[in-house]
């Protein structure tokens, strides 16, 4: 019998591939899980959601690291993190993980790229936006397998131009093809990036033969907050109720929508943000701007992704594309004027009045209480190996001339609510390609194997899950986590619970409200030896430096939304 599955699966991958489609990569910067109007949130994003409602579907347990390069380096690598290169963010690597097997700080060569595999594949592959996965010669895009690349190397850069955010880098390299470009005068990063993949594609299908992978790596809406008023205004008014009425608000709509039972745990925030009610007017005033700005640099990222996704209507592509939409983290609760050894340089160097928050020249970030509004209805934010920083939107379109499962229409959204990683990625576009997964050595260097699953079988009710019974491990900057079926290990350094391992059920409670840890020693115990077998496995290499965090917190006890 399991012959005959693998045989008819078999059948049905070879059905799939007999006509390649395009592959477009869609990846956002900093987006909190309820931020998309399908996904609960009250932003205009009529462009996402109708692509997850037009034959999508919207995948609401897909999960990445809980930073940015991490995200990134397992997206192209089909592995952990902290194996290809990226176990700590280049600029956070502690003294006990520098030069070892893993924390290189850029994508090492002990992974076959993605881009590359699909070139091999016969793809045409080009990437705009943001890469973050090494700035020397030798760590670009341009080294890793696209053919054409427009890249910002850091992870971080203003919106309007090239100016430096931080004293060590007075100006942020862009290359283009491993060469360094000079940015025009009406640069806006959003825009650009946009602009420049309908150069590629439109480059890419001249060759009619030939598909292309397209990675659109936006910088948006991570800070500074910076986007034209007449997206911003858009919005004038609308957050001047606070924090936990927008909040509100958003778990009941993510409760219409069925993505969340109405009775599901969510947490209720940190202890070190106060609440709306205990802030001055001014400071009310202040904060709802900032949250003003931040929904405007998603409804222009939208924008775009619509003229993008037109385009592809427009020349005849569209039908022949497959679709994926993610962000790469969750929201980021970066203080307003940064950390404190940041503050300072931020107020010497940008204007951030009122009067000119979120225009050229101003570097603003919205802060823990939105961050934590942003990712509705999970525990924390980006950084953390709760479910508010590793858990994020995500949709996939697939390609018209695909098909679909007979119980899969392609007139309305499928909400696909098993486990899936961003590690998923790279076989499943290997799936789509029709192209074998590397082996043991790709160019004459050994390679790592995939630890990421395709998820084409599940899209396709082929199958009921993505992964089963398997161990997914998290590992950044000290905090560490894993999750096992419904069950999920936590550990946090201090000041968040103070370095103890926690415990919770995923099935019962969505926003890690109640560690079970004391209830359930034998589960602990069982999770935790779990753990020590993956760090063993996979090479962690456990900060002995904590990421800074902006002052001494508590985290609150929580509620659940029928409260």
């Amino acid at each position: 019998m399991f012959g005959i599955c693998n045989e008819q699966q078999a059948q049905q991958q070879n059905q799939r591939s007999v006509n390649r489609p395009n592959i477009l990569l869609i990846v956002a910067d900093d987006l909190g899980y309820s931020d998309l109007g399908s996904f609960g949130g009250e932003i205009a994003t009529p462009n996402l959601d109708k692509l997850a409602k037009d034959g999508g579907s919207k995948l609401t347990n897909f999960h990445v690291a809980p930073t940015c390069s991490p995200t990134r380096s397992m997206l192209m690598s089909g592995t952990y993190n902290h194996l290809a290169g990226l176990g700590a963010m280049a600029e956070w690597v502690a003294d006990n993980q520098r030069d070892k097997p893993g924390y290189e700080g850029y994508l090492n060569d002990r992974v076959a790229p993605l881009p590359a595999l699909l070139q091999d594949a016969g793809y045409r592959t080009f990437m705009a936006g943001k890469w973050h996965l090494g700035m020397l010669d030798g760590q670009g895009p341009d080294s890793h397998g696209f053919d054409n690349s427009f890249a910002m190397l850091p992870g971080a850069g203003d919106h309007y131009s090239d100016r430096g955010l931080f004293p060590f880098m007075a100006k942020t390299p862009y290359r283009e093809n491993g060469k360094a470009v000079t940015l025009p005068d009406d640069f806006y990063s959003t825009r650009f990036y946009s602009d420049k993949a309908i150069q590629y594609i439109d480059s890419a299908v001249t060759n009619k033969d030939q598909p292309f992978f397209g990675y659109l790596a936006y910088t948006a809406p991570h800070w500074p907050l910076q986007v034209d008023k007449k997206y911003s205004d858009k919005y004038q008014g609308k957050y001047s109720i606070g924090y936990e009425e927008i909040k509100d608000a958003r778990l009941a709509r993510l409760a219409d929508l069925g993505l969340i039972d109405e009775h599901a745990t969510h947490s209720e925030g940190n202890a070190c943000y106060a609440k709306w009610q205990q802030l001055s007017t001014e400071e009310q005033g202040k904060q709802a701007r900032m949250m003003e700005i931040y929904a405007g640099m998603v409804d222009a990222l939208d924008e775009n992704i619509g003229r993008v996704i037109q385009h592809l209507k427009d020349i005849g592509q569209y039908d022949n594309t497959l679709i994926v939409f993610i962000s790469d983290n969750g929201a980021d609760a970066r203080p307003e004027q940064g950390l404190a050894e940041e503050a300072k340089y931020v107020q010497e160097t940008f204007d951030n009045s009122l009067q000119n928050m979120g225009a050229a020249g101003s570097f603003v970030s919205y802060g823990g209480a939105w961050a934590q509004v942003s990712n509705t209805p999970f525990s924390l934010h980006k950084g953390m190996v709760t479910e508010g920083g590793i858990r994020v939107p995500a949709i996939i379109h697939l390609p018209n001339n695909q098909g679909q499962a007979e119980n899969r229409s392609q007139t309305e959204a499928q909400t696909l609510t098993e486990f899936a990683s961003v590690m998923d990625l790279l076989p499943t576009f290997l799936d789509v390609a029709g192209a074998e997964l590397p082996g043991s050595e790709y160019k004459g260097q050994k390679v790592l194997p995939i630890v990421g699953k395709s998820i084409l079988p599940y899209l396709y009710g082929e199958q009921d899950f993505v992964h089963k019974d398997e161990v997914y491990g998290f590992s950044v900057h000290g905090r560490q986590g894993l999750q096992y079926n419904q069950w999920k290990l936590v550990r946090l350094p201090a000041p968040y619970e103070h370095g103890k391992w926690q415990l919770f059920n995923l099935d019962e409670d969505l926003g890690e409200t109640h560690d079970l840890a004391g209830d359930n020693p034998k589960k602990l115990q069982e999770m935790i030896a779990r753990w020590d077998t993956f760090a063993a496995n996979t090479g962690v290499i456990i900060s002995d430096k904590n990421m800074k965090t902006p002052k001494e917190c508590i985290i609150e006890k929580k509620g659940t939304l029928a409260n």
